[in-house]
């Protein structure tokens, strides 16, 4: 490893490039502080410039480089930038910014040098001159517009080639690339102090851009870093940016991935396009909230593919540090890095199918609905496993997914804990890790029949109809739950002579005997007032005694049997109506659900506890539970 100051001038006024890995950031650099910051120092050496005050040079701070052998002698010598590139692009843009500026005003003197630091010379001789022509080559999703900034010759041109685009009924603009803001930004910021400097002080416009140019050749450095031969560029990478802004778990892997593409002489561009780049998306980038923590889908994706290969728990803070290990294992896991990347993709296919939900409700028999509506995305680790781990055919697989689908569905209508459902989950795959094909439906069935507890056990039939009866779950589960469940039971409900068409999405949950009951419901013939419907614990008087029956029916009403489904005229309709109303409502209904009350003649506790069974064994078959593990 070699350090040496080096001038702007001696960094871009040669014959070279340098070129951006795949595995750094995008360009993310602004106006506040870096920008401004820059541009602040580069005018005050500006005006010692013109004033012909000596000063020592501004160091901008370290840029680490590794040569790279060329692949033919027309080749310009190229240089991989390992830590610097968010500097060099900066001082690029300001570059181009100050040539458009001198080309505009005709200042042939300062534009031809200025073009220099820009583009190397004889693109007619170059190997790949649509790359090599330019002294820094961006990573592929900054590329395009980079090279359009520099090929533009002027800031209107820039401008016609980036709009600001205005949406419908939105104040602000979409953003515009970081790039483009910061070639304007310059752009106008060397314009204005241009005009101002040299009616100030007293100068010619061109003598103040003189001046300007000066001062970026001469008075900015930077130590060039050169690594050796046998210098870890990984390791290296690593420990740089370990402090300021960390590096999220997925750009780590970025860079893991296409340090060893380098290593492999892998063609970057081609593993970009055809694997990374399906990760360079709003999708994969957005945040999501996991156990009260932000994550990126990407950084997620990472850690439940991981999870999936190896069986196990994987620290959402080290998620990079285990793949690391884990990939280079003896033997290799991949026989290169396109297979890694492909496998990757795959599971990363899984993943967007599970999170990436249409706008419009999915049928209640979608696993991706019920997993959403239960919100057990802690599920996907195993998932992944098994739709591409375990070697199942479309039959294996289905079987497999039904029963993790029956253990969720009955621990979520139970209202179990779900706080060890992530590495519940994790444990599966392990003990399913070595098992294949036509084994893994009994095996999985065996490992969720052994667990125990409140965090751990698949609740029986019994626990199944002892909560449909007497537990009031439209308190305990949440509305899409409680909703999906009562879809599938209104599946349930239609025969094979029963069009199968799908639900209407915008089902209510209904009371059938109302929260706001005392109106026209009498309890043992007796009207209630309102108040003491609402708190029993107010009754005197001769009320005292029916004060045990009214927590009894303010329990029943919120139970399964109570509960049904209107659409969202039928339900205001209905509402806190009397029985007699209801069922006149209830005919227009074309739900099996509501089929029950036809020819119904009085709905009390009773009615709704001898529903609530028949609900609950019908649950029981929908997510069916083996009594015995399967051996």
């Amino acid at each position: 490893m070699q350090a040496n100051p080096r001038s702007l001038d001696a960094l871009f006024n040669s014959q070279l490039r340098y070129v951006v890995p795949m595995f750094q950031r995008l360009y993310v650099w602004q106006e506040n502080p870096q920008w401004a910051t820059l541009w602040e120092d580069v005018a005050e050496k500006a005006i010692l410039q013109l004033r012909g005050v000596k000063t020592n040079p501004h160091y901008l701070g370290a840029l680490i480089i590794e040569g790279v052998r060329p692949s033919s002698p027309r080749e310009v010598k190229r240089f991989l930038v390992i830590d610097g590139q968010q500097r060099l692009t900066t001082l690029q843009l300001l570059l181009c910014a100050y040539r458009d500026i001198a080309r505009r005003n005709e200042w042939k003197m300062l534009e031809r040098p200025s073009e220099r630091y820009l583009e190397n010379a004889d693109p007619d001789v170059m190997e790949h001159p649509e790359e090599e022509l330019f002294k820094i080559w961006p990573t592929t999703l900054n590329r395009d517009v980079f090279q359009s900034i520099v090929k533009a010759g002027s800031r209107q041109a820039v401008e016609a080639r980036h709009p600001l685009v205005r949406l419908p009924k939105k104040r602000k603009p979409e953003p515009r690339s970081l790039l483009v803001e910061a070639y304007l930004y310059f752009s106008q910021s060397i314009d204005a102090w241009i005009a101002s400097t040299a009616e100030a002080e007293g100068k010619s416009p061109e003598a103040s851009a003189f001046a300007l140019l000066q001062a970026l050749q001469q008075d900015f450095s930077v130590v060039e870093i050169a690594l050796s031969e046998g210098d870890d560029s990984q390791e290296i990478f690593y420990s740089l940016n370990s402090q300021g802004r960390p590096l999220s778990q997925s750009d780590l892997l970025r860079s893991l991935v296409f340090m060893r593409a380098e290593k492999e002489q892998a063609n970057r561009d081609e593993i970009f396009k055809n694997y990374w780049s399906k990760f360079e998306t709003p999708f994969w980038s957005s945040e999501v909230k996991r156990g009260g923590r932000s994550y990126s889908r990407l950084d997620l994706g990472l850690r439940y593919f991981l999870m999936a290969k190896t069986g196990q728990m994987v620290d959402a803070r080290r998620v990079n540090e285990e793949y690391r290990r884990w990939v280079s294992a003896t033997p290799p896991r991949y026989a290169s890095v396109k297979d890694e990347l492909s496998d990757f993709v795959t599971h990363g296919d899984v993943y967007t199918r599970y999170e990436s939900l249409p706008m419009e409700r999915l049928p209640s028999a979608d696993l991706r609905r019920v997993l959403a509506d239960f919100d057990v995305s802690t599920a996907l680790p195993l998932i992944m496993f098994l739709e591409l781990e375990a070697g199942l055919d479309a039959g294996q697989l289905a079987e497999s997914l039904g029963t993790l689908e029956s253990f969720i569905a009955r621990r979520v209508f139970l209202g179990e804990e779900n706080k060890e459902y992530n590495k519940l989950f994790v444990d599966v795959i392990a003990s399913l890790n070595g098992t294949r094909g036509a084994a893994v439906p009994s095996a999985l069935r065996r490992k969720l029949l052994e667990g125990g507890g409140s965090t751990r056990r698949w609740p029986t039939d019994d626990q199944v109809l002892e909560t449909a009866i007497g537990k009031p779950v439209f308190e305990s589960l949440k509305t899409p739950a409680l909703r999906l469940i009562l879809e599938r039971l209104e599946l349930s409900l239609r025969g094979k002579k029963t069009e199968r068409g799908e639900i209407d999405t915008g089902l209510q949950i209904e009371h059938v005997l109302p929260q706001a009951w005392a109106t026209h419901w009498q309890l043992k013939g007796r009207e209630i007032p309102a108040n003491i419907a609402k708190y029993p614990s107010l009754a005197k008087d001769d009320l005292v005694e029916f004060a045990d029956s009214i927590r009894q029916r303010n329990v029943a009403l919120h139970t399964l049997g109570n509960l049904t489904l209107l659409n969202k005229y039928l339900n205001p309709a209905a509402s806190n109506g009397s029985f007699e109303l209801k069922l006149f409502e209830y005919r227009n209904s074309v739900l099996r659900l509501n089929r029950h009350f036809d020819g119904a003649s009085e709905w009390d506790e009773q009615a709704i506890a001898e529903r609530g069974k028949t609900l609950g064994e019908a649950l029981c078959e929908i997510w069916p539970r083996p009594l015995l593990p399967v051996n």
